[in-house]
C-alpha cells in the first residue's frame, strides 16, 4: 500500500478533471466524482514518468502501455487487510486491462494506492455480493452492499 499527503494542488487539479455533473448509475448521486477524480490524479502523478491521462468511459489511464481504469472509494479509517473493493455489477464491461484500487480519507487530506488487479483476474476472484446484503465479512457489521458487486479483500490485490 502506498500512502500519500494530498496537496491543495491536487485537489484543484482534480476539481478541474470534470464537471461533477452525475453519471448513469451512480451510488452516491455524484458525490464520488470529486473522490474519483482526486484518485485518478494520485495514480497519475506517482506513474507520471509513464502515465498518461486519458479520462475515457473505459479506463483512466495508459501506464507502460496498460489500459488502466481507477477504482477509488472515500472511507473515514485508513485501509486495512480485511476491507474489501469492489466492481459495481453494471460496471463489468470496461475495455480496460486494469483496476487500480485508490481510496481517500473522508477529510481529503490523505489517500492510498490500495492495490492493482489485471482485469480478468479481479473477476476470477472476486465474490458476487448482491445490493442490500450486509458484508458478513467484517465481525459485527451492519453496512450493507449498494448495489450488486464483485469484492476482493485488500490482501488479495496486487502491489506494484
Amino acid at each position: 500500500m502506498i500512502e500519500f499527503d494530498i496537496t491543495d494542488e491536487q485537489r484543484t487539479r482534480a476539481k478541474e478533471l470534470y464537471d461533477f455533473n452525475v453519471l448513469n448509475n451512480s451510488v452516491t448521486e455524484g458525490e464520488g466524482n470529486k473522490v474519483g477524480a482526486l484518485g485518478e490524479i494520485l495514480v497519475l502523478d506517482k506513474y507520471k514518468s509513464v502515465a498518461k491521462y486519458i479520462g475515457s468511459h473505459d479506463y483512466d489511464l495508459i501506464i507502460k502501455g496498460k489500459k488502466v481504469d481507477v477504482k477509488t472509494k472515500k472511507q473515514n479509517v485508513k485501509p486495512n487487510s480485511h476491507h474489501t473493493y469492489n466492481i459495481f455489477a453494471f460496471n463489468t464491461k470496461q475495455k480496460c486491462d486494469y483496476y487500480c484500487f485508490v481510496v481517500i480519507h473522508s477529510n481529503m487530506q490523505k489517500g492510498w494506492i490500495v492495490g492493482w488487479k489485471k482485469k480478468e483476474e479481479f473477476f476470477k476472484q472476486a465474490t458476487f455480493r448482491k445490493k442490500g446484503e450486509i458484508d458478513d465479512t467484517i465481525p459485527n457489521c451492519t453496512w450493507t452492499f449498494k448495489g450488486d458487486c464483485y469484492c476482493l479483500k485488500i490482501n488479495e490485490l496486487d502491489l506494484k
